[in-house]
């Protein structure tokens, strides 16, 4: 595979919207807010949903106008491999959905607090059904996705990498903010439970 100027681009582009995805979401970024807008502040959960989503999808629909080399298209048996991962990643996102309040992930309850006079409540921490299992389900999901999504090419190999990257780097980030968010609850809920893959042999407390 020769290395193309527009796969520097395009590792770029994704670099930076991963970037710009963390950044938004830091303590600084969110006192920031509540400085300039201390009445509105309690929307900045649903703005960030927006925008990250917004701004992906530009983002993907500028990198699927790139040309592309198939590299693997998944032949024969493979396509099975492929799918049950698929299926997997699936089961994932569901469990975790049914195990995080989704209301508050999308900044909808916070929203909804506000409208009723009340304090936007803090999400609580959680730790039953998937989350027993593994801290962070949606985020094996998500490596699950980018590495069965779709055939390969040499383009989406390049944004592969960068998120597959970024997930990793970016789980170890919000588990240090969570450390700090709830403190010596989620340290031992850290120490009993894998981060993505569970361990049958693990003993559990």
């Amino acid at each position: 595979m020769t290395f193309a100027p527009h796969l520097a681009w395009i590792a770029l582009a994704t670099a930076l919207w991963c970037a710009l995805h963390s950044l938004l979401i830091t303590h600084a970024a969110r006192r920031l807010v509540r400085r300039l807008f201390p009445r509105w502040h309690v929307f900045d959960r649903l703005v960030y949903v927006g925008v990250s989503t917004a701004s992906l999808a530009l983002l993907a629909v500028w990198v699927r106008s790139q040309p592309a080399v198939t590299l693997w298209d998944w032949p024969g048996w493979w396509g099975i491999v492929r799918w049950l991962g698929l299926a997997e990643a699936g089961v994932l996102f569901w469990l975790g959905s049914r195990a995080y309040d989704g209301r508050a992930f999308l900044g909808l309850r916070q929203a909804a607090d506000w409208a009723a006079g009340r304090e936007p409540r803090p999400a609580p921490f959680r730790t039953e059904g998937i989350l027993g299992v593994i801290r962070h389900p949606w985020y094996t999901a998500t490596l699950v996705v980018l590495v069965f999504c779709l055939p390969v090419t040499d383009v989406n190999l390049v944004w592969r990498a960068v998120l597959a990257v970024y997930t990793v780097v970016g789980t170890e980030l919000e588990e240090r903010k969570l450390l700090r968010d709830v403190g010596p609850a989620y340290a031992a809920y850290r120490a009993r439970v894998p981060r993505f893959l569970p361990l049958p042999f693990r003993r559990r407390s």
